[in-house]
C-alpha cells in the first residue's frame, strides 16, 4: 500500500487531543483524508458508511467496548473489509500477549509514546505484510470466494517466510469453514498443527466439529487452548455454546464468567453470560451482567431490544420490579426491531404483570401473544419464553389454555430431544404443559417415520406430500427440511427422465420461503432449485 494523499484513514481515540495528533502526523507523511471517532459506536457508523485504507485504532476507548472489541464486532458484521489495514494504539506493555491471544488480530500495534517517523515506519511495514494477502482480498470484495481460496493455495505453496504461510493459512482455513468445505478446512487447520501447536488452528478444528455434532471432541480441543492460552476469550465463547447446546447452562455460565472477567466490556460475551445464568435458573446473578450489556450496547449499532427483553425477564423473575415500566417503554420505542415481533412484546407485558401481582392482565396479554405463535417472525427463543411466561399462569387466571399453546409451541419448534428438553425446562411449573410438548414431540416423530417408510418403498410422492403437508401445517423446520430433500430428489429424477416437475418446483418454493436462510442445508437446497430453475430457461 502506498501511503498517499489519496490514502483514507480512520482514527478512533477517545481523547481528542491525541487523535488530532495523529492526524497532524499523517499530513506530515502525505496522508491528508483521515477522519476521527470518539467512541466505538461513532467507528462503527463511519465504518458502515464508507471504506478505509487504514484504521488506527486505540485499544482503551473508554466507556464501551476496547479496541480489540470493536475489530472483532466490525470484522464479523461485515463492516469492515479483510483489505482494511488495522493498527492499535496501546500504552499497554503486554499487549502483545493480548493480541496473540485473540481469534481476531490487528495487522500491527504500536505502543505508545511514538515519535512520527515510528507511527509513518510501522504502518509502512505492516502494509508491506497484508499486501501479500491482496491478491486474496481482492477477490474476496468481489464475492469470489472460490477463486480467493485457489489464490490462497498458490500463496501458501510460494511463502517465502513461516509467517506469510501461517497468514495465508489462517485465511484460508476460515474461508473453507465459511463455505462448508469442512473437511478440506480439517485438512489444512491439521497441516498447521503438524508443525505448529497454534491455537487459532485448534480453534479452527473445534469449530467444525461443533458444527458437526461433536461437541465432545470439540470442548477437548477448546480446554487445550485455555490451558494454553488463557486469555484467547472466544475458546470461551465456543465452548459456552457448546455447553449451552447441551443443556448445560450453568456450566456455560461458569465459561463465560471468566471470559468476562479478561474482556468485561463486550457485549454479545455479557449478554450471552446473563442469559446462561437466566436458563440456569440464576435470575438474581443475571440482571447485573444483562443490564451492563444493556449499558454497553445502547449507543452501538449492533444493539438490539433483545438484551434489553432478556434483563426485563431476570428482573420479572428475580423479583427486582422497581424498573420494569421503564424498560418495557424502552423494549416498546424499539418493537420493530424485536426477535419475536408481536408476540415478545405482548410476552414482555404479561411477564411484568406476573411480577406485579396483576395476573389477570398477564393471561389477557399471553392470548393475545398465542395469535402470533405461528407466524414467520416468531423464533425458538421467544417461543420459549412465551411458554416460560404461560407456565406460570395461577389456575383460575388462564392456565387451562397453557397446554394447547405448549402443544402449538412443540409442533413448530420441538426438532430434536434438545428442544424438548429446553421447552420441558420452561414448562416445569405445570406438569400438563410439559405432557402436551412430549405428545407433541412424539406426533412428529411419527410423521417423519411415516414419510420415511412411504420412501423406503418407493413411493417417494407421497413421502413428499405427507411431508410438505405437515411441514406447512405446523412449520416445523425439521419437517421442512426432509420435505424439501425428498422433492429435490424428485424433480431431479424427472428432469434426467424429461418429465415435468413443475408440481414439486412449486411446493419447494412454499418451504424455502419460510425454512431460515442461513442454515446451511437450506442454502444447498437453494442452490439445486436454482439449477434446476436454470435447466429449464
Amino acid at each position: 500500500m502506498a501511503f498517499d494523499e489519496n490514502t483514507t484513514v480512520l482514527i478512533v481515540d477517545d481523547a481528542h487531543s491525541m487523535s488530532q495528533g495523529i492526524r497532524a502526523i499523517l499530513a506530515m507523511g502525505g496522508v491528508t483524508q483521515s477522519e476521527t471517532a470518539s467512541h466505538a459506536g461513532e467507528a462503527q457508523n463511519r465504518l458502515r458508511g464508507r471504506r478505509y485504507d487504514v484504521v488506527l485504532c486505540d485499544y482503551n476507548l473508554g466507556l464501551g467496548m476496547n479496541g480489540q472489541e470493536l475489530l472483532e464486532a466490525t470484522r464479523r458484521s461485515g463492516a469492515l473489509p479483510l483489505s482494511t489495514l488495522w493498527v492499535m494504539i496501546t500504552g499497554e506493555r503486554n499487549y502483545g500477549q493480548v493480541a496473540s491471544a485473540a481469534e481476531l488480530v490487528p495487522d500491527d500495534y504500536i505502543l505508545k509514546p511514538f515519535t512520527t517517523q515510528q507511527l509513518l515506519d510501522r504502518l509502512e511495514a505492516a502494509a508491506r505484510r497484508k499486501a501479500f494477502l491482496s491478491p486474496a482480498h481482492r477477490l474476496l470484495d468481489k464475492g469470489k470466494i472460490e477463486q480467493a481460496i485457489q489464490t490462497l493455495g498458490g500463496l501458501i505453496a510460494e511463502a517465502d517466510s513461516r509467517q506469510r504461510r501461517l497468514d495465508a493459512q489462517r485465511l484460508c482455513g476460515e474461508l473453507l469453514a465459511r463455505e462448508g468445505l469442512h473437511e478440506a478446512a480439517l485438512r489444512l487447520y491439521r497441516e498447521v498443527l503438524s508443525k505448529d501447536e497454534l491455537p487459532w488452528a485448534k480453534m479452527g478444528v473445534a469449530r467444525i466439529l461443533s458444527e458437526q455434532g461433536d461437541g465432545g471432541g470439540a470442548n477437548t480441543l477448546l480446554d487445550q487452548v485455555i490451558a494454553e492460552a488463557p486469555r484467547y476469550t472466544e475458546a470461551y465463547d465456543l465452548l459456552a455454546q457448546n455447553l449451552t447446546d447441551d443443556g448445560k447452562y450453568s456450566d456455560a455460565a461458569g465459561a463465560l464468567e471468566k471470559a468476562v472477567a479478561i474482556s468485561p466490556r463486550n457485549f454479545n460475551r455479557l449478554h450471552h453470560y446473563g442469559t446462561s445464568l437466566l436458563r440456569s435458573g440464576d435470575a438474581t446473578r443475571a440482571v447485573e451482567p444483562l443490564q451492563r450489556a444493556v449499558d454497553i450496547g445502547r449507543g452501538n449499532s449492533f444493539f438490539g431490544p433483545e438484551a434489553m427483553v432478556d434483563l426485563l425477564q431476570a428482573r420479572c423473575e428475580s423479583g427486582q420490579t422497581q424498573q420494569l415500566d421503564r424498560l418495557q417503554h424502552d423494549i416498546a420505542a424499539r418493537q420493530g426491531e424485536l426477535p419475536g415481533g408481536p408476540l415478545t412484546m405482548a410476552v414482555c407485558r404479561a411477564m411484568t404483570a406476573l411480577a406485579q401481582q396483576r395476573p389477570q392482565q398477564a393471561e389477557t396479554h399471553l392470548a393475545e401473544a398465542a395469535e402470533w405463535i405461528a407466524a414467520p417472525e416468531t423464533d425458538f427463543g421467544s417461543a420459549l419464553r412465551f411458554l416460560s411466561a404461560a407456565a406460570k399462569l395461577p389456575d383460575e387466571h388462564g392456565a387451562e389454555r397453557a397446554p394447547d399453546w405448549a402443544r402449538s409451541i412443540a409442533l413448530r419448534f420441538a426438532d430434536s430431544r434438545h428442544e424438548l428438553g429446553s421447552l420441558l425446562e420452561v414448562a416445569a411449573p405445570r406438569p400438563a404443559c410439559g405432557d402436551a410438548a412430549r405428545a407433541a414431540y412424539a406426533e412428529l416423530q411419527d410423521k417423519s417415520r411415516a414419510a420415511l417408510d412411504q420412501a423406503n418403498q418407493g413411493k417417494l410422492e407421497t413421502a413428499a406430500e405427507m411431508l410438505h403437508a405437515d411441514a406447512m401445517r405446523t412449520l416445523n423446520c425439521r419437517l421442512g427440511l426432509y420435505g424439501c430433500a425428498m422433492l429435490l430428489r424428485i424433480a431431479e429424477n424427472r428432469q434426467e427422465a424429461g418429465q415435468d416437475y413443475a408440481g414439486e418446483m412449486q411446493s419447494l418454493r412454499e418451504l424455502l420461503h419460510w425454512l431460515p436462510h442461513d442454515n446451511e442445508r437450506v442454502r444447498g437446497f437453494v442452490k439445486r432449485r436454482q439449477a434446476l430453475i436454470r435447466h429449464e430457461d
